[in-house]
């Protein structure tokens, strides 16, 4: 039975991408912080404050106790902090960087011990972390460098990991309806996915072996 790990699984796509992983046989670890996970046959449920750095060590020596490897490892949890705000913050881009990228970078790098050949890294990640993807309006500065600077981990973490058999894969949801996709709708554009939409795509993603360093959506490559 293979198993994985999904941080930020109490809701949204990481609660949609929970039940369905179960429903194919997998073992699955889910982390939470405020919201507590729904009590689902077989799933383990792990305290995780990625804002922490206590609280992250703790997690991953839980996660040594369950479980004597991890094939898959979903970095999903996030947050955004400058929705539809165009100002920019430094106070506010330090915050999302801290939990969007360096505390996803220390979870990871901490967790390796528990992955070899053949596990597999996602990092659900954003278009709005993608260089081809055309500016049209000055929101969410902060989050979109962190989702940048996430990518560029993958692409290192990949050519750093490949000796050893481990894949690092980026995904984007595309625009999910969760309360982070509708912290940035308007009036005129929202999200047109749901979750479970997006939970098809990592499970896609996980149960084969794709091209290490690459950045999909939808189950195709996509331009970072």
């Amino acid at each position: 039975m293979p198993t994985i790990l999904i941080t930020g699984a109490s809701r949204g796509i990481g609660l949609a991408a929970a039940r369905l992983f179960l429903e194919r046989g997998w073992q699955v670890i889910g982390t939470y912080n405020a919201t507590a996970l729904p009590d689902l046959p077989g799933l383990l449920s792990l305290k995780l404050d990625l804002a922490s750095e206590a609280s992250i060590a703790a997690a991953v020596a839980e996660v040594g106790r369950l479980v004597p490897r991890l094939d898959v490892l979903v970095n999903n949890a996030g947050i955004i902090l400058d929705a539809l705000d165009d100002a920019v913050d430094v106070d506010r881009i330090r915050a999302t960087f801290d939990v969007d990228l360096f505390s996803t970078i220390r979870l990871t790098e901490s967790l390796l011990p528990l992955m070899g050949k053949g596990s597999h890294i996602i990092a659900v990640d954003s278009e709005y972390g993608s260089f081809s993807f055309p500016i049209d309006d000055a929101s969410s500065s902060a989050y979109r460098m962190a989702k940048a600077a996430l990518n560029m981990y993958v692409r290192t973490a990949a050519y750093r990991l490949a000796g050893q058999g481990i894949v690092v894969s980026s995904i984007d949801p595309g625009w999910v309806r969760t309360d982070m996709g509708l912290a940035v709708a308007t009036e005129d554009y929202g999200p047109d996915r749901e979750p479970e939409e997006a939970a098809r795509d990592l499970l896609e993603l996980a149960e084969r072996q794709p091209e290490t360093g690459q950045f999909w959506k939808y189950g195709k490559q996509r331009p970072w």
